[in-house]
């Protein structure tokens, strides 16, 4: 579309440049060496960059966990209760949590608390 208006405008004025001037004066003579047209950008859609794995306690209770890379967000499922969280920034292992439940892995060691009591954990 760009190149179409560019196009029309550079003839348009090469047209009206290029007419006979009545009144004596000289000739104007319009010229269009090149037209530039800036580049296009292509964006693709990013695919999400997911993770999936499930741990088993001790006690036979089964976490499973779907890590969103993209998003920085994880879903984890235990007792078929589903519990969306985001990301918290960490000096070392990963963190992520919402208004009543936090979830932390460091060294192997998993935790998923409720309003600050533990309501699973793992060891490696």
């Amino acid at each position: 579309m760009k190149k179409q208006t560019l196009f029309i405008l550079a003839m348009a004025s090469i047209g009206l440049f290029s007419c006979k001037n009545i009144s004596g004066k000289e000739n104007v003579e319009a010229v269009v060496d090149s037209l530039k047209v800036d580049s296009i950008a292509v964006v693709t859609p990013t695919v999400d960059e997911i993770v999936k794995d499930s741990v088993t306690n001790p006690k036979g209770e089964t976490l499973q966990m779907l890590f969103n890379n993209t998003t920085s967000t994880a879903t984890f499922t235990l007792k078929n209760e589903v519990i969306e969280m985001k990301q918290d920034t960490t000096a070392s292992g990963i963190q992520y949590s919402n208004e009543d439940y936090l979830f932390t892995e460091w060294q192997g060691k998993m935790e998923l608390k409720k309003d600050g009591k533990t309501i699973f954990s793992y060891q490696k």
